[in-house]
């Protein structure tokens, strides 16, 4: 484990006064050592043996000679990485969780001895970036003799978990990928005795926890150097956090600066789970929330989780008398790092949308186009190329360019020529393609006898932008209004053979929530809004309109072809970032939610109508000419505005209006993203759906 996967310096808020009283560290070499990359495989250290006197010393060097130990290496499991994996003694015998108490508690303030301090639930507030998080850890030891520990670590971590949708509520998430680590040197054990506040003068060299007892409430606030808990006695940890502005910038293989923002709490958490299951095994009194308090559309095996965390760690062979009678063979002569006792306390986190996003949003979306554009054109290269190597290898010679293929049997039908008039037709007058989404549906008539005809072209846009909704917060948080979207749409119908124009059954507006993971590759690039939806009718189905047919199944496609081609064409090179890349998009999953805006009112000219048939076409003449005739052709227009109440949502099909939407995000594993489909229904059940982004965000 490298050193930069953690936040080792507190990012003190310049506008919190408070937190101008505390001090940074910056840990010497040896504190790092003993603290963050501790080895998973336990040494011969124990502070609890007195240093050997001087003939002991003598004879030691007397020994073989020894080699050194190696420097750790970034690969090299430590204990912090692996704490999830470690035994726990409460699971073995539920008493020892009485006879060493760990509890955490949430302040308002930052703790001082001698204070009281107010204690706040964990999730009252919905923390943001430069948010302060403070609190006091509390041990006691209620045995009768002295307990030790090899490692007390207080953390603040941002974990993503993957399970199995078909595993139970207490199995153990099947990968976890911890992308933040803020470690408190203070609160945690280390060798030195250190100043936490500017006004503390601690000698850093004589640790003496007996000058560290509290009055106020009988505690210790200094651990003892021996890594040893003393009997009766009750020890407590200040700690202080602050939810750092983004993510390191090694948490992202391609650099993507938008997959090193802080993603928001997520899902169900099964540790979250875990932990709660646990304190009602040990027998205590449980009433705490879950962070994720609502449904929030999520997988039911996929979250991200924030949690402060205290261990007490030690070796297995140690604990024998603390966990009494048989429980204690079950560990006798294991040499292994075990977890004595921890607490939990969960957080949500939502997270604020930075204003470099919201000023360079547009450029984040054409540099994800130019980058997304450049792999397929590579990958297509790359297999046309093997093509090429794979013919040549099996005596074919391709096609030249004015190609000796037989000429095809195929040529355009009357009613594709009379739908490519219309188009141009409504082109004629209209906005630059590049500025709108646009989509184009042709009206057709069946006659008694025959096949049926294009009669007419009906074409929906709307101005190309992306709409922006605030957050709303579940019920109990200080709430937000919520946005009103105000969506122009145009409905042109053409017809150059003077029939009326159609009417509708309804147009109705739906937020599709889109959550999308990937448990072992990364999402290579940023997902924009070209990759969700094309708004085009190709003879399929609108529902084929989507993130799954467009990107995922076209990677899976090229994952085939290339697969194929490395088998036939041993030869064939293909860069490692680009198989990477190809599996990191084949292999995702994803989740549809649709949400129906319930309240949808339409306006034109002014006024306000309950149902778009209540707006009248207008009638227009468009005048054009080709090299060999003139045209005058009669379009039919209805130029609306749709008001949609976005806090009039239900999910669909189930009508559910418990539910939270956290607010877009991009993660290296999981993204949330949103878009608006606006479907405009036809009198025969037809239906026409033009899709556009939205951007959920949390403004402050």
């Amino acid at each position: 484990m490298s050193r930069n996967k953690f936040n080792l310096k507190l990012p003190l808020d310049e506008g919190n006064s408070q937190n101008e009283e505390l001090i940074n560290i910056l840990p010497s070499y040896q504190m790092y050592r003993n603290t963050i990359s501790k080895n998973l495989t336990p040494t011969i250290e124990d502070l609890r043996l007195e240093p050997p006197i001087y003939d002991q010393l003598h004879q030691s060097f007397q020994s073989a000679p020894t080699s050194p130990e190696p420097e750790l290496d970034d690969n090299e499991e430590t204990i912090l990485e692996n704490a999830h994996r470690l035994k726990r003694l409460t699971s073995l015998n539920k008493e020892v969780a009485k006879l060493l108490r760990v509890t955490i508690h949430l302040t308002k303030n930052i703790g001082r001895p001698g204070e009281a301090y107010n204690i706040i639930d964990p999730l009252s507030v919905e923390y943001k970036q430069g948010d302060p998080i403070y609190g006091i850890v509390l041990i006691t030891n209620n045995s009768s003799h002295p307990i030790p520990f090899d490692m007390f670590s207080v953390q603040l971590e941002g974990v993503l978990s993957f399970g199995n949708s078909n595993s139970t509520l207490v199995d153990q998430s099947l990968h976890t990928s911890t992308f933040l680590t803020m470690f408190d040197f203070n609160a945690s054990w280390n060798d030195g005795f250190l100043d936490r506040l500017k006004s503390d003068h601690n000698n850093p060299y004589r640790a003496d926890p007996l000058s560290s007892f509290d009055s106020s409430d009988n505690t210790y606030y200094h651990l003892d150097p021996k890594k040893v808990f003393q009997p009766g006695v009750t020890y407590k940890k200040f700690f202080a956090f602050v939810m750092p502005e983004r993510l390191l910038e090694n948490g992202c293989q391609s650099s993507l600066i938008k997959h090193l923002q802080v993603p928001p709490t997520l899902g169900i958490s099964k540790s979250e789970t875990i932990s709660s299951l646990r304190h009602k095994w040990k027998g205590e009194a449980e009433s705490k929330k879950y962070a994720s308090i609502t449904n929030d559309l999520s997988f039911t095996d996929a979250s991200i989780s924030y949690a402060v965390s205290a261990r007490v760690i030690g070796r297995a062979n140690s604990y024998k008398q603390l966990l009494n009678g048989n429980h204690g063979n079950q560990l006798l002569g294991l040499d292994e790092y075990v977890v004595a006792n921890e607490d939990y306390v969960y957080t949500r986190m939502i997270p604020v949308t930075q204003p470099v996003f919201v000023l360079n949003r547009n450029m984040i979306n054409q540099e994800a186009r130019l980058l997304y554009n450049a792999l397929i054109e590579n990958i297509k290269q790359k297999l046309a190329l093997g093509k090429e190597m794979s013919q040549q290898g099996h005596g074919l010679v391709p096609f030249s360019s004015n190609g000796s293929e037989a000429e095809t049997n195929l040529h355009p039908t009357s009613s594709s020529v009379e739908l490519s008039k219309m188009r141009q037709m409504y082109k004629a007058k209209k906005m630059d393609d590049s500025k709108v989404y646009e989509v184009f549906y042709p009206i057709k008539k069946k006659p008694v006898f025959g096949a049926s005809k294009v009669a007419g072209m009906l074409a929906l846009s709307t101005p190309k932008k992306e709409y922006v909704m605030e957050y709303v917060s579940p019920p109990g948080y200080t709430n937000r209004t919520a946005t009103t979207l105000h969506i122009p749409l145009d409905i042109v119908y053409i017809n150059d053979k003077r029939s009326s124009p159609p009417e509708f059954r309804s147009i109705s507006v739906e937020l599709v929530s889109l959550t999308a993971k990937s448990k072992k590759h990364p999402i290579p690039i940023v997902i924009h809004p070209e990759m969700l939806f094309e708004n085009k009718n190709k003879g399929t189905s609108p529902s084929q309109d989507n993130f799954d047919v467009l990107t995922i199944k076209r990677f899976q496609n090229y994952a085939l072809q290339l697969s194929k081609l490395m088998k036939e064409v041993p030869d064939l090179e293909v860069d490692p970032d680009m198989i990477k890349s190809i599996k990191g998009l084949a292999g995702l999953t994803t989740k549809y939610v649709h949400l129906k805006v319930q309240n949808v009112t339409f306006t034109s000219r002014g006024n306000t109508y309950p149902s778009v048939n209540s707006v009248s076409w207008e009638k227009q003449v468009v005048n054009s000419e080709t090299t060999k005739e003139k045209f005058e052709d009669v379009k039919y227009v209805k130029q609306l505005v749709i008001t949609a109440d976005m806090g009039s949502l239900e999910v669909r099909p189930m009508r559910l209006t418990d539910f939270c939407l956290v607010p877009d995000f991009q993660h290296c594993l999981i993204a949330r993203i949103y878009y608006l489909k606006i479907d405009v229904r036809l009198q025969n059940s037809e239906k026409i759906s033009l899709r556009v982004p939205v951007i959920l965000q949390r403004s402050k």
